[in-house]
């Protein structure tokens, strides 16, 4: 086995890795516009799209570990592999976000009106999916310092998500008919919470790629004077 059959394996693994961050983007883009447009059938298209970033998945997965075990890598090769395992592990839990946002989109349908105007949501969405963007691009250009620029802006998104819990729950105290629709948009805003941290742990997995340096699990400030 030549070298050059190792590096058409790699770049195999690497474009599956990028066609499923397509996915998983299509589908969180599609979910937010299933949301705000009470579309019940682009909703049902998220949910069952699920299925196939499922498949795309262990596709990579099998991937991987054949390469694992017949090729042995070292080094930098051995760190792509490894992050790369993590990273489709990150986007298929994003996949799943993105169908529960879509399932609470089909039960807001129901209700034909907003309790309030939807406002912070649709910001905290373009956030979120700038953030899940730039993290493939991280990985993509082997950018360290956009990942680090992307672990930064979480904080944004947790303000948002602080605002709309708030707003929210005042919500719920001053009308007991408002309790199922705003229950139901919190929850969409911690799923989306929740792919920000998913892209967040991208990153993560892009410094230790580039670097060799695993800053999981490491406080921010300290992430940030490490380089």
């Amino acid at each position: 086995m030549t070298q050059l059959s190792f590096e058409k394996e790699l770049q195999q693994i690497y474009e599956e890795l990028l066609k499923m961050g397509g996915m998983v983007e299509k589908a969180i883009s599609s979910s937010i516009v299933a949301l705000k447009d009470f579309n019940t059938r682009l909703a049902q298209e998220v949910i069952q799209y699920d299925k196939e970033i499922d498949i795309q998945e262990l596709k990579i997965d099998d991937l991987c570990f054949t390469y694992l075990a017949l090729r042995q890598p070292k080094a930098t090769d051995l760190r792509f592999i490894i992050s790369g395992m993590k990273i489709i592990n990150e986007l298929e839990r994003m996949g799943d976000y993105a169908e529960s946002i879509a399932r609470q989109a089909i039960f807001l349908s129901s209700k034909k009106r907003w309790i309030r105007p939807l406002v912070n949501i649709p910001l905290m969405a373009e956030k979120t999916q700038t953030m899940m963007k730039d993290s493939l691009k991280a990985f993509l250009e082997k950018n360290k310092d956009l990942a680090f620029e992307v672990i930064r802006r979480d904080e944004e998104v947790d303000e948002l998500q602080s605002t709309i819990y708030k707003n929210l729950l005042n919500d719920m105290l001053k009308d007991q008919k408002n309790i199922e629709s705003a229950s139901a948009l919190l929850l969409v805003s911690s799923k989306l919470e929740r792919i920000a941290d998913q892209s967040t742990n991208i990153c993560e997995e892009v410094i230790y790629l580039v670097t060799g340096v695993s800053v999981r699990h490491q406080e921010k400030l300290k992430r940030d004077s490490l380089f």
